[in-house]
């Protein structure tokens, strides 16, 4: 018996919006991203949607914080996770249905709201680095760490300041088995989004919301493996991985071992805020499962599935 072919696709959240788009501008994005998903339906794939949240959850937290001026308790960073799944999950679903419901008007696209646990004693809770919300000058940061004396404000690349919070490490998706079960009747399903919403075990043995925003790409990879993914698709800004990117001797990856990557990657060739967290989980993906990860961009999954562009590491 043939098996099953599922591929996880996972969506940058600025792909989507940039957390101040009118909703008009937001579905136009979620129907580009239907795109995508309406190809690899075509080509038989059930489909595991991730999406990142980055932009939309920063501007959720600010709108918290203007609610207090009329009295209104404000979500923690974490249930801004869990609003922002939803608002995007529901726009992504919608657009999806529309995009497929004429090839394929028996669709059946499932959003689920995950939870992802961390760990309390992860070194990422004593170093924020994932940056959320909007730009600052050096003096409303200097406000804002005044007024709110929990919050770490920095300088983000000569941009200016933003918040950062912590980034911790997914352990377990909670709803992992349940999304592997559910392709018993769904073709698409859309969930961890934004990394997922993060919780920590107490002692006891129950869970709590901790405030931080768990990498997307990470997740996606956790969720690849819970539902023994065949392709995993890891989706940014350029067509295929570079090495010395941008020099002369710039060299395009196009077809590579996981651990050719791998030593890529320790050579200092991939940023660790931006490339790295996507070779990290490609190579995870290719050494676990003996499958096949594809990094490149929204033009050219075409293309990266028939292996005529995007980079693909292997085992």
């Amino acid at each position: 018996m043939e098996r099953q072919k599922i591929a996880v696709v996972a969506i940058g959240g600025n792909a989507l919006s940039d957390g101040r788009s009118p909703l008009e501008e937001q579905m136009k994005r979620a129907y580009q991203a239907a795109e995508l998903i309406r190809i690899l339906v075509q080509r038989k794939f059930h489909v595991v949607v991730v999406h990142g949240n980055g932009p939309q959850v920063g501007v959720s937290y600010l709108k918290q914080l203007a609610g207090m001026k009329e009295n209104l308790p404000p979500l923690n960073l974490a249930l801004c996770d869990a609003v922002t799944q939803a608002e995007i999950g529901t726009l992504l679903e919608l657009a999806i249905i529309n995009t497929i419901n004429k090839e394929k008007p028996d669709l059946e696209v499932l959003t689920i709201v995950s939870q992802v646990e961390v760990g309390g004693d992860d070194p990422a809770f004593n170093n924020p680095t994932k940056p959320v919300g909007p730009f600052y000058t050096e003096e409303e940061a200097k406000e804002l760490s005044h007024t709110f004396p929990d919050w770490i404000v920095k300088e983000d690349s000569g941009r200016g300041y933003r918040r950062v919070v912590p980034s911790p490490q997914p352990i377990k998706i909670f709803a992992g088995p349940t999304i592997r079960d559910a392709f018993k009747t769904a073709n698409v399903i859309i969930a961890g989004g934004g990394g997922g919403i993060p919780v920590i075990r107490k002692g006891d043995n129950t869970f709590e919301l901790v405030d931080a925003v768990i990498d997307k790409d990470r997740t996606s990879c956790l969720l690849a493996l819970d539902v023994e993914a065949t392709h995993f698709f890891l989706l940014t800004g350029v067509p295929h991985v570079c090495i010395n990117f941008g020099k002369p001797e710039e060299k395009k990856l196009l077809d590579i071992s996981a651990h050719e990557m791998e030593e890529y990657y320790r050579q200092g060739h991939f940023p660790p805020g931006s490339m790295g967290p996507k070779i990290e989980a490609a190579v995870e993906f290719a050494r676990k499962t003996g499958g096949t990860a594809i990094i490149t961009d929204s033009l050219h999954i075409a293309e990266a599935l028939d292996g005529t562009e995007g980079t693909r590491v292997h085992p």
